[in-house]
Parts: structure tokens; C-alpha cells; sequence
């Protein structure tokens, strides 16, 4: 059905006042155009809409039916253009944002206090993702911009029409068992010692786990894994307790502090958190908004590594 606003519009008058001059002269028009008007949306709904009752015209069934949508879709348009139309902060626009644990609880909080001020009219809506299908997640519109990873050693492969921006970058860190405290005073005793422990360290197959045998390769060390363990603040809580060396970031351990010993993994290898939108998406006011919410976040926030 093809029939317009203006349409309904006029519809809505001639049902309201019972005559098609009296609607016309209520719209400015002449009574042969509210006519063709009403010819033409009844030829588009393909039902008579009106009955004559003496000089005045009633509605139908099927004319009852479309005033009732009718009067829902032009509410519906005159709000749309009321806030189109208004201040820029009538403009509401939702940006969905694809997290992970440690870089959500970093940047969430103060990116959406830095729109409030800097872009009223732009909310964020927090999406968590796996980070290893952050990037596909982004390609595929599945959320408009992404927190995520990128490791030195082991580098995301690039996606068409998605791009990537440095927010924040930090070390590795080894996590030691207590008894290791104040013993280590040296990168070579530090090497020396992490060979001849047991390790606790994510799957292999894991994103974080082969980033995390990369650093220790590029610093010298071949771990010795006897845990496998996903979660870090579980590998943060099994190196407390003694059974082994873990990895971590400081953002990592902003999720799980400890007072277990740490040192910065030799040869400093490190992450970074990205942006990764869609080229496209950067046309949108909000998305850029957004994106230098994130940006601020972790500017604003030196002390996080």
C-alpha cells in the first residue's frame, strides 16, 4: 500500500469533520484535492473508506481501522520531526559498545561521564563480546564499536573496512608465588628462576594464551605449564597460594588485585587495548563521539600501566 502522509493527514481531517469542504478549508486546500487525495488512498488500500450519509460522509469499517493506525503513525511522525526539528539533545542516539572484563571496568565509567558533558544526546550501551570475535563482531554489525586487544607478538589479522586505534598499552606481568618476594633481584635471575618453575597460563588455543607464550619466548623464558587456567583471577589467586607463576596487566589486575610479588616480564613485551569500528560507521556523529569518549578514558587515566 502506497498511500502518504499527507494522505493520512487529510484522511484524518474528513473523518474528523464529516465533509470534504470542511476538511478543505480546514487545510488550505481546494475540495477537488482533498477529493483526488481521498480517491487516491482508497485506490491504494483497495477498500471504500467512506459512505455517504446525506451530505456528510462516514467511515466504513475498513475506513474506522485506518484511522486508528492512521492516528498512531502521525503521532509517531510528528514526534520524529519535533525531534529532529528541536535541540540537538532531543537527538538520542545509542551507540552499542563491545567490552571485555578488565577494559570495561577501566574505561566504561569514565567515557560515559565524558559524554555526558562533551555529547548529551549520545549513550552508550555496553555489550560484552568474546575479544577474540570482537573484531568479526564489529565487521558484521553486530555492535557499532569495540574495545578490544592487540598483542606485539601476536598481532590481529586486519579485516576489511575495519580499522583499529591504540587507547592504552601496558606491560606483562609476572604474578610470584609469596616465597618469591624480595629474592629476584635481577632479569637474569628473574629469566633463571621462571624456567625452573611450573606455570599457570590460559589454553594454548586461546587468544590471551598464545600472546602470553609469545611474551615469555620473546623474554627468554619456555614456561613450564602445568595449569591451565582461562580465568585470571583465578591464575592470580593459584600463583598467591604458591602453586606457580601466572601473567597478568595492571588492568588485568585492576579486576583482581594482589599482594603476591610482581616484576615486569623481561624483555617488555606488552598489549594494547584498541577501538575497532567499521570505517563506514565513522560517519555517524555519535560513533566519533564515542570513540573519543574511549580515548579520554584512557588519557585521563595515566595510572592504569
Amino acid at each position: 500500500m502506497k498511500w502518504t502522509f499527507e494522505q493520512l493527514k487529510t484522511f484524518k481531517v474528513v473523518a474528523e469533520l464529516g465533509t470534504m469542504t470542511a476538511a478543505a478549508e480546514a487545510l488550505g486546500f481546494t475540495a477537488g484535492a482533498v477529493s483526488q487525495q481521498m480517491s487516491a488512498l482508497q485506490g491504494s488500500v483497495r477498500r471504500p473508506l467512506f459512505a455517504r450519509d446525506g451530505r456528510r460522509v462516514i467511515l466504513t469499517d475498513a475506513g474506522r481501522t485506518l484511522l486508528r493506525h492512521a492516528a498512531v503513525l502521525l503521532d509517531d511522525e510528528r514526534r520524529a520531526a519535533a525531534a529532529l526539528s528541536g535541540p540537538q539533545a532531543e537527538q538520542r542516539a545509542v551507540v552499542s559498545v563491545g567490552v571485555f572484563g578488565s577494559a570495561a571496568v577501566s574505561a566504561m565509567q569514565p567515557a560515559i561521564s565524558y559524554l555526558r558533558s562533551s555529547s548529551p544526546n549520545v549513550a552508550i550501551q555496553a555489550v560484552e563480546v568474546d575479544v577474540e570475535t570482537m573484531p568479526q563482531a564489529v565487521q558484521e554489525s553486530r555492535i557499532d564499536i569495540a574495545l578490544g586487544l592487540n598483542y606485539g607478538d601476536a598481532p590481529q589479522p586486519p579485516l576489511r573496512g575495519v580499522e583499529s586505534q591504540t587507547l592504552h598499552q601496558e606491560p606483562f606481568l609476572m604474578i610470584l608465588p609469596p616465597s618469591d618476594r624480595g629474592q629476584l633481584r635481577t632479569p637474569q635471575a628473574l629469566v633463571e628462576h621462571a624456567n625452573s618453575s611450573d606455570w599457570i597460563l590460559p589454553p594454548v588455543d586461546t587468544y590471551f594464551g598464545r600472546a602470553c607464550r609469545f611474551a615469555c619466548a620473546r623474554s627468554g623464558i619456555e614456561p613450564n605449564v602445568q595449569h591451565l587456567v582461562t580465568d585470571t583471577a583465578v591464575s592470580i589467586a593459584l600463583a598467591e597460594s604458591g602453586i606457580g607463576i601466572t601473567l597478568a596487566t595492571p588492568l588485568m589486575m585492576g579486576l583482581r588485585p594482589t599482594a603476591a610479588p610482581t616484576a615486569v616480564l623481561p624483555g617488555e613485551p606488552s598489549r594494547s587495548i584498541v577501538a575497532i569500528v567499521r570505517s563506514s560507521a565513522l560517519e555517524r556523529d555519535s560513533v566519533r563521539a564515542v570513540r573519543d569518549a574511549l580515548v579520554h578514558a584512557f588519557r585521563s587515566r595515566p595510572a592504569l600501566g
